[in-house]
């Protein structure tokens, strides 16, 4: 500070030099020769600028000097102020304008440089730390208190001081070597004069009696050392006399009441008023002599009627301690001490102190103080050290200082030896939680919140309230996160205007706050505030919930900014959440989700309308033609479909949000609803197949003559010969023979429309229904290892597994759809392939008047060859399943050729061996060694027609036994129940007995049920017409 001042001074005297070199009048103020220091001090660079601008022909340094007059005197009072003029108002003292000196009452600045160095150099103080105590308002300009400082130090070492300490301490207090030289030289004289000591206010006093203007080196420096003196003479008698005065005290002038005390104190004023000369054309030595010796007689008359007689206030004590304990620092290297540390203190200790009455606590105090004071300025971590020791080196700190009213300047000395370093501690640790209160900003070093925070302990404990330094930590570490985030707010809204985008950064930023909170600062605060984490955290979600709660609120659509904004606070409430999931108090959630649901519930039912409006445009579009020549391949519905849907769930989710499960619900129930259209539509395309299964043939009993002509007819056509010759009725009969009961295929459009589906277009249905199919379990997965990915920690922990309930039946409805749609197609395909390519093959040849002339083993080369074709274009999933579908088409078509396979169908016990060695063949083409359908399920599809085989092998006599048992237990016109065992089926039993080539179960048919041996010429009569006129189908004569 000391070197900038002078560097100061030299430009501006250069600068005054060259413009004088100019030619430039430069006009100095009155009484002063030359660029005075206190002259250059004065001076306002941008006042003297503004003159250089104007182009005046002359430069009024007099109007260039800093005025601080109005705010000045606006600030003092008549008893901090001592007279310098003429002119005051009322007896008790008004305002003094003390300026108002000089030449036919001209302004002069002879008191301005003083004062506005005072004023520049609090202000470049204001940043350190300050004693805001009571009992240190002392009223002394900081100028002032060093000069003071110093000569008292001068008097009271005399010659001790080396000039190695006396050049350190000058420079500590900012004393020039000229100002210096002066004290010493005042010391000198009043030594002489018998003062040995100037610490008491006596020795001030005769100051005034002895030092002249010529123990200086100008008048004006005489001026501002005789305002300090008078100033220190002024305060301290008058608050004595407002607070101190003894009534009725042994000195009988002007009585013993408060008016004697304003008497006295307005011949005080009297005399200071005379003594104050501000220039030296004014002074005249005898008139100044005996102004003097006024000012010496009534303030001896004021120190012997007030209680604290001539002592020093122990505000100014105090103060001058302060200001001396700093001079052990070196004032170029701030952050350490001087060469002559030791020295200084050995002599405060062992002689200033004792004539300021200083105790080792307050010693130990204020050193504590001082360091801590220094540290503030170098920030030189050893100091905090230091301080700290020095604070528990002060005893008594403990005593709370007893409350009082009364002047500051003016309490016991023992009551301030109790009071004043619990007072000082306490100002310590009000400093450092200042500075912790913002130690985001304060503070970069770790050692050195360490060390704060020591300090801070210290003073705590000094004063008994060691307990209470958790509770100031949380405090500070609270103020200082909101500090932060303060200055993080004001820096991104300078930046930035959007709300979603200061949102989002804020949130970031908040969370880099706090992560740099966790890794530097709560390692160090913890050891002393347990919660340091947790009021971190629940200081920053409370200011941070502040700002983004109402922006929440405000938020009307789920724009990018505003989601990513959203997700950047969900993910520092997570984070903050976490830390407070064990505090004491956790801070109540923000309720982001829940505010938003609304929205979201919305945004899902748009995705899902729109859904529906993709799936009509891809259905619309779908041809169902291969996609390539690549096996099991779909169609592009499915895979636009499956497309989608991805994508609309995975919409949701690319939100990033810890998605509420029921909005996750209504959007899967929606998707699940687009995919069973999907399903419904390919079933609904395709259509029924029932329609290619034939009739059931009219049902006839065994004549042997017509079985006979019938077999020789068809011998015949097949070799191209006519057939043979027989009489006219038997020639009408011949060609009834010629006529089958099988109606042509494509005869309907319903037959027409099956048998035009191509295979490859059925197979691109059915592949596209399996990948559907398939692709559902996928879906969920990424449904619910997404939903669980966005749900934070802590409602994970909350909720337990009961938050997965909602997963429950998820896409069921398309599973059934597809396996539904599936099965119709699979069952599609092998009705078409049993009943439509294989027509004639089955229903015309196969067992065919006898059973070796036309057997099974054909009819499986046709469906192995068919269903490998097939097979070869399907998903891999699919062939067993279309195998199972085949297997059991066949079963069912070779069931009806047993059954109802029309007139020359005909049967007998010893063609079982026959028809179960063709089973046998079906059973293992479909097993295929173990690559097919497994054994169970083939023989499970088998039985219908095993169970029928069985009851063929029966005698005529015990089937018709079983027919008329079973017709008993059924009852009447009534049809077997389903699950019949064909055993006990009449309907099988009655059909079995229609295809046996026997006399004795044709002679039963035509008795009991009237079955004529022939069907009849229109050939349209079915069953329940045939059954109709023997009565009903199962009806017995009687």
């Amino acid at each position: 500070m000391q070197q900038l001042a002078q560097d100061r001074r030299a430009l501006l005297r250069h600068l005054l030099q060259d413009l004088q070199t100019r030619g430039k009048d430069v006009l100095l103020p009155v009484g002063c020769s030359d660029f005075d220091e206190w002259l250059l001090d004065a001076l306002s660079v941008d006042r003297v600028l503004k003159q250089l601008k104007s182009g005046a022909p002359s430069l009024d340094l007099i109007n260039a000097c800093i005025s601080t007059s109005t705010s000045l005197s606006a600030r003092k009072d008549y008893l901090a102020t001592p007279p310098r003029s003429s002119t005051y108002s009322g007896a008790e003292g008004g305002a003094i304008d003390y300026r108002a000196l000089g030449p036919a009452g001209g302004g002069s600045p002879g008191g301005t440089p003083g004062l506005a160095a005072g004023l520049e150099e609090a202000q470049e103080d204001a940043h350190l730390p300050q004693l805001k105590l009571r009992s240190l308002q002392v009223d002394l300009q900081e100028y002032q208190l060093k000069e003071l400082a110093y000569a008292i130090f001068l008097s009271s070492t005399a010659s001790s001081a080396s000039p190695g300490l006396l050049t350190d301490l000058r420079a500590s207090l900012e004393l020039n070597e000229a100002r210096a030289a002066e004290l010493q030289r005042i010391i000198e004289l009043v030594g002489r004069q018998g003062v040995t000591s100037l610490a008491s206010l006596e020795m001030h006093v005769k100051l005034l009696l002895i030092v002249r203007p010529t123990a200086f080196d100008s008048f004006r420096n005489f001026v501002r050392w005789r305002d300090t003196v008078t100033s220190v003479v002024w305060l301290v008698l008058s608050q004595a006399v407002r607070d101190a005065w003894v009534v009725g005290g042994g000195d009988s002038g002007g009585g013993g009441g408060e008016a004697a005390g304003r008497t006295l104190l307005a011949r005080l004023k009297g005399g200071l008023r005379r003594l104050d000369v501000r220039v030296a054309d004014d002074y005249d030595e005898v008139e100044y002599g005996e102004a003097a010796e006024a000012v010496f007689a009534a303030a001896e008359r004021l120190a012997k009627r007030c209680s604290t007689g001539w002592s020093f206030p122990w505000g100014l004590r105090a103060r001058l301690a302060d200001l001396l304990l700093r001079g052990i620092f070196d004032t170029l290297d701030e952050g350490q001490y001087n060469d002559h540390r030791q020295e200084l203190l050995g002599l405060l200790q062992g002689s200033v102190w004792r004539q300021l009455q200083i105790t080792p606590d307050v010693h130990s105090a204020v050193f504590a103080w001082v360091h801590y004071r220094q540290f503030a300025v170098s920030q030189e971590l050893l100091l905090l050290e230091v301080a700290r020791q020095a604070i528990q080196a002060v005893k008594g700190a403990a005593a709370a200082p007893p409350n009082g009213s009364g002047s500051p300047l003016l309490v016991s000395q023992e009551h301030n030896d109790a009071v004043f370093p619990a007072e000082l501690m306490g100002c310590i640790s009000q400093s450092v939680c200042d500075m912790l209160s913002d130690y985001h900003t304060n503070v970069d070093d770790p050692r050195v919140m360490k060390g704060l925070v020591g300090v801070l302990e210290a003073a705590e404990a000094a004063c008994g309230r060691r307990e209470a330094l958790p509770q100031l930590l949380e405090g500070c570490i609270a103020a200082s996160v909101e500090a932060a985030f303060d200055a993080s707010l004001a820096q991104l809204s300078a930046n930035v205007s959007a709300e979603e985008d200061l949102m989002m950064l804020l949130a970031t930023s908040s969370a880099e706050l706090f992560k740099k909170e966790v890794a530097t600062y709560s390692p160090l605060l913890v050891p002393h505030a347990p919660a340091a984490r947790q009021v971190a955290a629940h200081a920053l979600h409370e200011v941070y919930g502040a700002k983004m709660l109402p922006w929440l609120i405000g938020v009307n659509g789920l724009t990018k900014s505003a989601l990513e904004a959203i997700r950047a606070s969900m993910a520092l409430e997570e984070l903050l959440l976490e830390e407070c999931r064990d505090s004491r108090v956790a801070p109540p959630p923000w309720g982001t989700m829940e505010r938003l649901s609304p929205l979201l519930y919305t945004w899902a039912q748009g995705q899902i309308t729109m859904l529906g409006g993709w799936m009509d445009r891809i259905l619309s579009a779908e041809d169902w033609a291969r996609m390539s020549k690549q096996r099991a391949h779909g169609s592009r519905s499915v895979v636009e479909t499956i497309k989608i849907v991805t994508e609309t769930l995975e919409a949701l989710f690319d939100m990033k949000l810890a998605i509420p499960a029921g909005v996750v619900r209504c959007l899967t129930e929606g998707v699940d609803l687009a995919m069973q259209k999907y399903c419904d539509f390919v079933q609904q395309q395709v259509g029924s197949p029932d329609a290619i299964i034939p009739p059931q043939a009219p049902l006839t009993r065994y004549k042997r003559e017509l079985a006979v002509a019938a077999e020789q007819h068809a011998e015949a056509a097949a070799a191209g010969k006519p057939p043979p010759s027989q009489s006219k009725s038997k020639i009408k009969g011949g060609e009834a023979l010629g006529k089958s009961w099988l109606p042509p295929l494509g005869s309907t459009e319903a037959e027409r429309r099956v048998m035009e589906f191509p295979y490859d277009s059925l197979v691109v249905r059915l592949n596209s229904v399996q990948h559907l199919l398939d692709s559902l379990a996928g879906l969920e997965r990424m449904v619910v290892d997404r939903w669980d990915d966005s749900r934070p920690k802590s409602a994970k922990a909350r909720d337990g597994k009961g938050a997965y309930d909602w997963i429950a039946g998820l896409f069921d409805g398309a599973r059934r759809s597809a396996a539904h749609a599936r099965d119709h197609l699979a069952r599609f395909i092998a009705v078409r392939l049993v009943y439509g390519e294989l027509r004639d093959i089955i229903f015309e040849r196969l067992y065919r008047f006898h059973v070796q002339v036309s057997r099974l083993e054909l009819v499986l080369q046709e469906v192995d060859r068919l269903l490998g074709d097939i097979c070869s274009h399907v998903h891999d999933a699919l062939p067993p399943r279309l195998a199972r579908a085949v297997c059991g088409a066949l079963v069912a078509a070779v069931q009806s050729v047993v059954l109802d396979g029309g007139p020359y169908r005909l049967f007998t016990p010893q063609d079982v061996d026959m028809l179960e060695a063709d089973m046998a063949q079906m059973r293992a083409m479909f097993y295929a060694d173990g690559d097919g359908i497994g054994l169970e399920e083939v023989d499970a599809i088998c039985r219908p027609l095993s169970d029928v085989v069985d009851l063929m092998q029966l005698d005529t006599g015990l089937i018709i036994q079983n027919l008329k048992q079973a017709q008993a237990t059924l009852g009447k016109g009534r049809k077997s129940p389903r699950g019949t065992p064909p055993a006990m089926d009449p309907d099988v039993l009655l059909r079995i007995l229609c295809h046996r080539a026997d006399h004795a179960a044709s002679k039963y048919l035509k008795k009991d049920y009237k079955i004529p041996k022939k069907i009849p010429s229109t050939l349209s009569a079915s069953v329940s017409d045939v059954a109709s006129k023997a009565g009903g189908l199962l009806r017995r004569n009687k």
